[in-house]
């Protein structure tokens, strides 16, 4: 049984290969009301992921779900965006039938602004990237934070990291703004690095890709063998594909563990800069009220196989 009412969320990416996958599974599920969308630089140029946001709407069968542009660097600092894991035009070289429509007028924090204000329920950020947007959006609105139910997050680990020994790449990129949102005291479910190294496919999986049929499973397929190019090596098990795993939170929490934590940003270590500093052990003994951030620590793997077979048999 679906609920009588769906999740309203609004998506903030940086449309690479896994936000894709993420967009894959979101679009075709029952349980989603996708208000809009808004895109940062990151895993490439603001220029890229905001085409590729729009072109694979519109591939997925989604054209209504509106589109803004966000912010084409960090807050303070002048890091380039990470496009050698994601190929050149950010999804492995795959070329989506262009869009017939621009990104809406309005800046991406105006633009989530009126969407908060305008849904009668409180509403679920899900930040697939760095999160620049929303720091500038909570910055500049701070009303809006009584608009927010969570915000649902990729990033963020104990003791790993990528792409630096301890830090993962959305925190890294802007520590700033991680740091920011974090404080805001918005509740914020981290999809962590420790929990997506767990959701993989296998590579006889991935060689079933092709064979559901239909033009998103091709497309899948295209860009998993990209993906696999460039990350395969990480994981002899299979193929990690994070913002996906985060997505699944929303559709499938139960294959998910977790508990809440106080959890801060290192911004300024020489050699940990982008680290997210968590509680685990409880050493700062703060109230249950400052712990505000939900670490996921575990996904299942075989549902997180299962749900994703599920979305591409979804679109025939």
């Amino acid at each position: 049984m679906y609920p009588e009412k769906k999740i309203p969320i609004i998506i903030d990416c940086d449309t690479g290969i896994d936000d894709l996958l993420a967009l894959l599974l979101a679009v075709q599920s029952p349980l989603l009301d996708i208000l809009g969308a808004t895109t940062t630089a990151g895993n490439q140029t603001i220029e890229n992921t905001t085409r590729n946001t729009l072109d694979a709407l519109e591939f997925l069968g989604r054209p209504d779900i509106p589109v803004a542009v966000g912010r084409d660097r960090p807050l303070y600092r002048n890091v380039l965006a990470q496009g050698s894991i994601h190929g050149a035009n950010g999804v492995g070289g795959y070329r989506f039938p262009a869009a017939k429509r621009t990104p809406d007028h309005r800046a991406a924090p105006e633009f989530v602004r009126d969407l908060l204000a305008a849904c009668p329920d409180k509403v679920t950020l899900v930040a697939l990237a760095p999160l620049t947007n929303i720091a500038v959006l909570l910055e500049k609105y701070p009303a809006c934070k009584e608009r927010i139910d969570k915000i649902l997050f990729m990033g963020g680990s104990i003791a790993t990291g990528n792409p630096t020994p301890v830090a993962t790449a959305n925190v890294w990129y802007d520590p700033e703004a991680a740091r920011a949102v974090i404080a805001s005291g918005i509740p914020v479910v981290m999809c962590s690095l420790n929990c997506s190294r767990g959701a993989y496919l296998t590579k006889a999986e991935l060689a079933k890709v092709r064979g559901v049929g239909g033009p998103a499973a091709a497309m899948a397929d295209e860009v998993l063998k990209a993906y696999y190019a460039t990350t395969g090596g990480q994981n002899p098990r299979g193929l990690n594909i994070h913002d996906l795993c985060t997505m699944m939170y929303l559709t499938d929490p139960g294959m998910f563990t977790g508990d809440w934590y106080f959890v801060d940003v290192e911004c300024k270590g020489e050699l940990t800069c982008g680290m997210t500093v968590v509680d685990y052990e409880d050493r700062l003994h703060k109230p249950r009220e400052e712990k505000t951030v939900y670490f996921l620590k575990t996904a299942d793997r075989d549902r997180f196989a299962d749900n994703f077979f599920r979305a591409l048999k979804s679109y025939g």
